[in-house]
């Protein structure tokens, strides 16, 4: 699978990435602008090279993190969206209620692709999911100037949705938010490109609720006598 995740996800100077992607604040060639990170701050920038340094002191970290990591508003709402693709799957398996016909309308039933993706200048990855009867799909993984560095085709929407949520759940310690705008998609949903991560093909492979994959049989009835 992965190594443990590191106890502080923004050692050996990763809060620089964390701080440029979070503020906006990129110089030349990508690096942190101290400058900007500094009044976002409402420190000094000689202050925030010394965070990068030798890291943040404990008492700053809550400020810090509220600034960079996803809202928990954000976190709730990516929850709740695994607790329900978890739910859709036992429809599915026959298990739960009926499949809902927009599922079948929409095509939501038929494989899907997740993708992690590398924006290289930013120095974070981030996870798309795509329906790969729809156009463009190649574009718009690729948004952003971003790379493909691994795709996994899941049986159907739901199973890719989960996958999606373990794997943001996993890499939770180093997520980071990007400023409205900076983005055109997954802002809320990237995190450092140095994080240990689970595979996809493991999570495919391995979901932490094991749900069947198609309806059970039917039981046969008794022979007559």
């Amino acid at each position: 699978m992965t190594d443990e995740t590191s106890p502080d996800p923004w050692a050996d100077r990763q809060l620089a990435s964390v701080l440029a992607n979070a503020l906006g604040a990129f110089g030349h060639r990508t690096r942190l602008d101290a400058n900007v990170a500094a009044k976002e701050l409402g420190v000094s920038p000689s202050t925030v090279r010394r965070w990068v340094r030798n890291g943040i002191p404990e008492r700053r970290r809550d400020q810090v993190a509220a600034l960079v990591a996803p809202e928990t508003s954000v976190l709730e709402r990516e929850r709740r969206e695994l607790l329900f693709a978890r739910e859709a799957l036992w429809d599915i398996a026959g298990r739960g209620a009926p499949i809902s016909d927009s599922w079948k309308r929409d095509g939501w039933l038929r494989p899907h692709l997740l993708t992690v993706v590398e924006l290289r200048d930013r120095g974070v990855l981030v996870v798309r999911l795509t329906n790969p009867d729809s156009g463009e799909t190649s574009r718009r993984l690729r948004a952003d100037g971003g790379e493909v560095i691994e795709e996994v085709e899941f049986r159907n929407r739901f199973r890719a949705q989960v996958a999606k949520g373990e794997l943001l759940e996993a890499v939770g310690p180093s997520r980071v938010i990007v400023p409205s705008g900076r983005m055109t998609r997954g802002r809320t949903q990237a995190w450092l490109a140095s994080a240990p991560r689970p595979t996809l093909e493991w999570l495919r492979d391995h979901p932490q609720v094991r749900i069947p994959v198609t309806k059970p049989r039917k039981k046969k009835e008794p022979r007559p006598e």
